[in-house]
């Protein structure tokens, strides 16, 4: 049996989610009964389970095939500014357990991942079959060596090893990615992107970034860097940014530049609803509050928030020219707190800067996933990495400790 059609089996019975052995000997161009070999292997491997019938067209209707969700557990993490979420799933993403915690970055690595090492250890405990560890992480990531180069507004961050630590602690495969990525890839494969070929997903939190799907595939760029969206110029004698330029769209649009922008007002003796809030509870200020006090009437509040929108309206509009994507995503904790009260001056500044023809064939949504999304997403990739070694009748069984680490 040739290995390179069996991953090709297992990768489309994958990426389907469900698929019939005529769909695949369709999709694939091999024979039906090349097709029923490789399935009978399969389903005896353990790797892929029958699922239901297929549509009748007519004929007797097959029975379709997906992979086995019992393959293996994973574990999710997703290490925010201000909270960590740890998930285990099964291997296709099914939740299975969930925690957040205070993350307190602030304190550096070691409180924070000691923290994790501990939810990592007892989920193992009740759930012995995981097989590997996925990190999402908001900072700059070095991708082949899963190394956190620098975490922008976090100070203690540089050159975290974070993939080695996780790895040695625990022995088993691991990766780590982007935040912003994987939270565009929960998008794609559970949320408003499924079936999409080209999109754009625009995270937008306490930092804001872009990831962009191309033909149906994760465009990350030559160097793994591609969709630093907040850290484009939009005011070349602006704020300087954590990044070390000046006048970065992060700077005037992301969560943390919106509650920076209320507070310095507030404390300069702006006129809000909000200011005996914050005399009250000085370090409490969330985009929560200011959102709420901008559908009540506050004018500071309402100013801050139609600028930011403004701005990134401005800069999605650039992306439409350039790219001409189906859709663009709102995600992260911005959108979802604010809702139209943000997407409804964005979408005027984004409609009034684009390129009419491409900005009318472009629809703006508002992610509908919550918080789990970037531990969800990373999980997703995760799993596509271990296909190949997990499934298969020549896969041998994993040894104690874990499977091999991920090339």
């Amino acid at each position: 049996m040739d290995e390179s059609q069996l991953q090709d089996v297992l990768k489309r019975i994958y990426a389907r989610g469900q698929i019939s052995r005529a769909g695949l000997a369709q999709e694939l161009d091999l024979a039906p009964s090349y097709i029923s070999l490789i399935a009978r292997e399969l389903l005896a491997s353990g790797s892929v389970c029958e699922s239901g019938m297929a549509p009748s067209r007519g004929g007797r209707p097959g029975r379709l095939l997906q992979i086995n969700p019992q393959l293996a557990h994973l574990i999710g993490v997703d290490i925010g500014t201000v909270n960590c979420r740890v998930l285990v799933t099964d291997f296709l993403g099914q939740i299975l357990a969930f925690q957040t915690f205070r993350s307190q970055a602030l304190k550096g690595p070691g409180p924070l991942l000691g923290l994790i090492h501990r939810e990592i250890e007892g989920y193992r405990r009740t759930f012995p079959s995981i097989r590997a560890i996925g990190v999402a992480q908001s900072g700059v990531i070095e991708r082949v060596t899963g190394t956190l180069l620098f975490w922008p507004k976090v100070r203690g961050w540089q050159d975290v090893p974070l993939k080695a630590l996780l790895e040695r602690e625990h022995g088993l495969p691991t990766i780590v990615e982007d935040s912003a990525r994987t939270m565009a890839v929960a998008e794609q494969a559970f949320g408003q992107g499924q079936g999409l070929q080209n999109f754009v997903h625009v995270m937008v939190g306490t930092g804001l970034g872009a990831t962009l799907f191309v033909g149906g595939e994760l465009y990350i760029g030559s160097s793994g860097l591609a969709g630093e969206l907040g850290h484009t110029t939009i005011d070349e004698n602006g704020p300087l940014c954590s990044c070390g330029n000046r006048g970065c769209l992060e700077v005037y649009s992301s969560g943390w530049a919106i509650i920076h922008r209320v507070r310095t007002a507030l404390t300069d003796g702006v006129t809000s609803t909000l200011a005996p809030a914050l005399e009250e509870h000085p370090g409490e200020l969330s985009l929560e509050m200011i959102v709420e006090a901008g559908k009540s009437g506050d004018r500071l509040s309402q100013t801050v928030l139609s600028e930011a929108a403004a701005h990134l309206g401005t800069a999605l509009a650039g992306m439409v020219n350039v790219l001409n994507p189906e859709k663009i995503i709102l995600g992260g904790p911005l959108p979802r707190v604010a809702g139209d009260t943000f997407l409804d001056p964005l979408l005027y500044f984004l409609r009034a800067r684009a390129f009419q023809r491409s900005v009318s064939a472009t629809q703006v949504v508002i992610s509908q996933l919550d918080e789990k999304a970037s531990a969800l997403g990373v999980v997703v990739m995760l799993a596509r990495e271990l296909l190949g070694k997990l499934a298969g009748p020549k896969s041998p069984p994993p040894p104690r400790g874990g499977i091999p680490a991920i090339p």
